[in-house]
């Protein structure tokens, strides 16, 4: 049922498509349209001299120079009226949504993206090498003397990779970023990172 709606939807989007074809409608040709714009201009022209919104020379020098655009158009040579192309626009009105329709259909697309595989290629390899730091920081904690300033890293580290690892901070990452703050050394570098996420877990 979902993929006639879907493809309700993409044919009721290209029906503003076929206004094309209605009668009466056709397009100037290029010799025309120019000479229309051009005594459109002559006629501004003319309007600006009688408001006073420009003078007489200027005027004249305006009006010199679109007149001799006039003389330019009249000279294109006139384009032919034959050889309609809609029947390839409808063609073509069909053959979109119907495509693209087609796309979603089960098994259409039988080969895997290949971007796609790179990119799970890589998110594999980045989790496999977060996993291993983890393993590494509990690992180094549990050499570390409790409340020194080594232990006070590892576990600031620790907290982070865990948080980096879930998306978000875990409780047992909260309380690690408690435990290295409590401890940290005044300058230390991962003082200010415990703050920071202490601080985001407030503010949520």
């Amino acid at each position: 049922m979902m993929l006639i709606v879907m493809l309700a939807v993409a044919l009721a989007l290209s029906l503003p498509l076929l206004l094309v074809f209605r009668r009466g409608q056709s397009l100037p040709e290029r010799r025309e349209a120019s000479l229309a714009l051009h005594r459109a201009q002559l006629a501004e022209l003319d309007r600006d001299l009688a408001d006073g919104r420009i003078g007489e020379q200027e005027h004249a020098g305006a009006k010199l120079e679109v007149e001799r655009r006039i003389l330019t158009a009249d000279a294109l040579p006139a384009q032919p009226r034959g050889g309609s192309a809609k029947l390839l626009l409808l063609m073509t009105i069909i053959a979109l949504p119907v495509g693209g329709f087609a796309l979603y259909l089960p098994g259409a697309t039988p080969v895997p993206s290949e971007p796609h595989a790179a990119w799970a290629a890589q998110q594999a390899v980045q989790q496999q090498q977060l996993d291993n730091m983890i393993a590494m920081l509990r690992a180094h904690l549990t050499e570390a003397p409790p409340g020194s300033a080594d232990a006070s890293e590892g576990e600031a580290y620790l907290a982070e990779a865990l948080s980096e690892q879930a998306g978000t901070i875990t409780p047992e990452a909260l309380a690690l970023f408690k435990q290295s703050f409590a401890s940290a050394p005044v300058n230390s570098t991962w003082r200010q990172l415990d703050q920071q996420r202490l601080m985001q877990v407030q503010g949520q």
